[in-house]
C-alpha cells in the first residue's frame, strides 16, 4: 500500500459533482453548472471554454477535442471523436513543390482543420440540457474582462515569443514584445466576440460563416487547408478499445490516438505483480520504462487514422500478443525494441455526477499555442496538429489529404462490473500514454488515492515532443538517488529534473468509492478538483 500522507493536496470530496480540470476559474465554473442542474456534457462545454481563455497555449477552439463518456443509463461508454483532417491540398508532390522536407511546425502550413466547436455541438446535442450561448458565458466574462495571467501562461508565452513571427498571436499575447507577467489581467476582446457569436449562431459559424471565412482567407496562400474542407468537416461518435487488467476494464481512446499504447502496456505489465515492488525502486521503474518502450515501438509503427489505414487494435490487444512482447522484457539491462506484429501542450479534465455519469476529456492546440496563426479579428488560435504527419510513403501516418494524424491525445475511463471507478486526463504530448500507465498502476495496484497517485513522481522515456531524443529517460527529482543509480546500471540514460517537472503532464483524475467522488488535480500545473 501507499504511504499514508504523502500527497502534498488533500484530496478533494463531493457526493452529487465533482471537477478537476487545469484550471480553478475553470473547475469552479463546472461545479456551477452541475449545481443548478447541468449534465456534465453542459459542465465539460462551459469548463473547456474556459479553459481556451485562462490556457491559451495548451487549448482551445481552434484545436482538437476528445472525450469517453460514460452513461449511468445505459452502463456503455461512448467515444467522440473531434478530431479535424488535412486539407485538401495536402500531399507529398505539395510539400516537395514548395521545397519542404517535412510538414511544418509552426506557421499556416501546420495547420489541419480545428475539430473543437463541432465536438461542443454533438456532445450537447446526444447528452446536453442547457444552450451553448449560455454555457460560453463565463468564458465570455473572462475574455472580456480579463483573468489573471498565471505563471504557466506567462512561461508558456515568453518562450514561445521568439518563434511565433505572427503579427495578431504577437499583438494579443505580447503587444510590444512584452509578456504579461504573473497577476496580470490577460483580455482577449476579440475571443470574445468569437464566442459570443458562437453561442448566438451555433457551431456552424466555425466552419461556414465568418470564422470559417477568416481561417480559411489566412491559410489561403500557405496552408493546406480550404474553405471547402472547413465546410465538410464532421466529427464522429464510436466505441473505446478496452482491456482487463487485474479485475479491471479500463477504457482508452481509440485510434488515431495514442490510447492503444497505455492499453498495450497494461497487458504487459499483467504478467508480473507490480503491488509488490517497492515503489519507485529502480526494479519497479526499470519495469514501467521497459514496457512502456515496447508499447511505444508498437505504437510508432502501427496508429494512424484508422478510416485510411488499417490498424490491427484488435491483434494488438490481444493477451496471447501482450505474453509474446513480454518476453522481450530483461530485469537487469535496459533496451531499445523494434516493433512487433500483432498478426504473425494540451488540457485534460475529469467531470462526475452523484448519478454515476462520467466524462474523461482531452482537448489540444498541440505545441505551445499551436500553429501561432490568429485569422484577424477571431482571437482564435489555430492548432498544429498537421505538423505529426510522417513524410516517409510506406507509413500508414503518411501526409495526404483529409486524413486525421497521429494523435497524442487520449482519456481513459475504468470500470469494473460495468461500474465507473475511475476517470484521467491529462496533457503531456508524447509521454501522454506513459503517464496514463504511470497513474492507473497507482492506482489499481498500489491502492493509492487519487490525488496521491497524481503527485507521485513520474518518469518520461524520449522525447516530449517529436524530434527530441529518444534514449534519454527523464525522471523527477523526488526519487532517491539509488534507484537512479540502480536505473544507471542498467543502461539507462538518466536525467534527473525538478521535483514536480512540466514536461510530466498536468493529469487530473476522480476516482468513485463507495458512492463518493474523490478529485485530485496535478500540482505541476495550475489546476484545481472541488466537489460538493
Amino acid at each position: 500500500m501507499a504511504d499514508i500522507g504523502y500527497a502534498h493536496r488533500p484530496v478533494a470530496l463531493g457526493r452529487e459533482g465533482m471537477v478537476a480540470s487545469a484550471h480553478p476559474l475553470a473547475t469552479l465554473t463546472g461545479v456551477e453548472v452541475l449545481k443548478s442542474g447541468g449534465t456534465l456534457a453542459d459542465a465539460a462545454v462551459a469548463v473547456n471554454a474556459v479553459l481556451n481563455v485562462t490556457q491559451p497555449y495548451c487549448c482551445g477552439v481552434g484545436g482538437d477535442f476528445f472525450c469517453l463518456y460514460y452513461e449511468a443509463a445505459t452502463r456503455r461508454v461512448h467515444f467522440l471523436n473531434g478530431a479535424g483532417r488535412s486539407g485538401s491540398r495536402a500531399s507529398l508532390p505539395e510539400l516537395r513543390r514548395r521545397k519542404l522536407r517535412q510538414v511544418p511546425t509552426i506557421g499556416p502550413g501546420a495547420v489541419s482543420v480545428p475539430g473543437c466547436v463541432r465536438a461542443w455541438g454533438m456532445l450537447l446535442e446526444r447528452f446536453g440540457t442547457r444552450p451553448l450561448e449560455d454555457l460560453l458565458a463565463p468564458a465570455i466574462h473572462y475574455a472580456e474582462s480579463g483573468f489573471p495571467t498565471t505563471r504557466l501562461v506567462s512561461q508558456a508565452t515568453a518562450e514561445r515569443l521568439s518563434v511565433i513571427q505572427e503579427p495578431e498571436w504577437r499583438r494579443i499575447f505580447a503587444p510590444s514584445r512584452r509578456v504579461p507577467v504573473p497577476g496580470e489581467l490577460l483580455r482577449q476582446p476579440d475571443l470574445a466576440r468569437t464566442l459570443k457569436a458562437l453561442g448566438e449562431e451555433g457551431p456552424d459559424l466555425f466552419y461556414r460563416g465568418p470564422i470559417a471565412r477568416a481561417i480559411a482567407g489566412r491559410l489561403e496562400a500557405d496552408g493546406f487547408v480550404t474553405a471547402d474542407d472547413l465546410a465538410a468537416h464532421s466529427g464522429e461518435w464510436g466505441e473505446a478499445i478496452t482491456t482487463d487488467y487485474r479485475g479491471f476494464t479500463v477504457h482508452e481512446t481509440p485510434p488515431p490516438t495514442q490510447g492503444l499504447a497505455a492499453l498495450l502496456a497494461l497487458n504487459l505489465l499483467e504478467g508480473w505483480d507490480v503491488a509488490r515492488l517497492p515503489v519507485h525502486s529502480a526494479e519497479h521503474l526499470h519495469l514501467l520504462v521497459e514496457i512502456g518502450k515496447l508499447a511505444y515501438a508498437d505504437r510508432d509503427r502501427w496508429i494512424a487514422d484508422p478510416t485510411q489505414s488499417g490498424v490491427p487494435v484488435e491483434g494488438l490487444l490481444a493477451k496471447a500478443y501482450a505474453a509474446r512482447r513480454r518476453k522481450s522484457f530483461d530485469p537487469k539491462k535496459a533496451q531499445s525494441y523494434r516493433w512487433g506484429d500483432p498478426t504473425g501542450d494540451t488540457t485534460g479534465f475529469v467531470i462526475a455526477d452523484g448519478r454515476g455519469n462520467m466524462i474523461s476529456v482531452i482537448q489540444s492546440l498541440f505545441f505551445a499555442f499551436g500553429s501561432g496563426v490568429v485569422p484577424e479579428g477571431t482571437g482564435v488560435v489555430l492548432q498544429n496538429r498537421g505538423s505529426y504527419f510522417s513524410t516517409d510513403p510506406a507509413h500508414p501516418n503518411c501526409f495526404g489529404p483529409r486524413k486525421r494524424s497521429f494523435h497524442t491525445l487520449i482519456a481513459a475511463i475504468v470500470t469494473r462490473e460495468e461500474q465507473p471507478v475511475m476517470g484521467f486526463a491529462t496533457m503531456g504530448a508524447e509521454g501522454q500514454a506513459q503517464f496514463h500507465m504511470q497513474v492507473l498502476t497507482n492506482v489499481l495496484d498500489f491502492g493509492m488515492e487519487i490525488q496521491e497517485a497524481i503527485e507521485r513522481p513520474r518518469f518520461l522515456m524520449g522525447g516530449f515532443k517529436p524530434g527530441e531524443p529518444a534514449d534519454v529517460l527523464k525522471i523527477e527529482g523526488r526519487v532517491g538517488r539509488r534507484a537512479q543509480a540502480g536505473l544507471e546500471r542498467r543502461g539507462h540514460r538518466v536525467e534527473a529534473v525538478a521535483d514536480f517537472y512540466q514536461q510530466m503532464g498536468h493529469g487530473h483524475g476522480i476516482v468513485i468509492q463507495s458512492g463518493t467522488l474523490m478529485g485530485g488535480a496535478d500540482p505541476r500545473g495550475d489546476g484545481a478538483a472541488l466537489g460538493y
